[in-house]
């Protein structure tokens, strides 16, 4: 017996860290609601635009080269300012950094 401990007791040390214990009967039900969102304790989404983004959705819409690019505005009104050039044409495109919506060009 004290041989079968010695060879399984080390193999078996670090499974006490990986033990799976029963969830608290209040977590149980923690799912039910997944659509529904607290907005005290969850804020809305405001995840931004990044810039990189920012110049994809332009390049969709415009042809040439980024020039510049800086964020500008504050709160809800920031915007990716970005300083394009085609055939010696330069022009200012506007990405919102929320919704990614574009403004500019000419």
């Amino acid at each position: 017996m004290s041989l079968l401990l010695t060879i399984l007791l080390p193999g078996l040390a670090g499974l006490g860290h990986a033990q799976v214990l029963p969830a608290p009967q209040n977590e149980l039900n923690f799912n039910a609601n997944a659509g529904a969102r607290d907005l005290r304790s969850n804020p809305p989404d405001t995840s931004k635009v990044t810039e990189r983004q920012a110049v994809i959705l332009a390049r969709q819409q415009f042809t040439g080269n980024i020039l510049r690019i800086s964020l500008i505005g504050e709160g809800e009104n920031q915007r990716y300012q970005i300083r394009m050039e085609n055939e010696g044409k330069v022009f200012t495109v506007f990405v919102h950094a929320t919704t990614g919506r574009i403004t500019g060009g000419s």
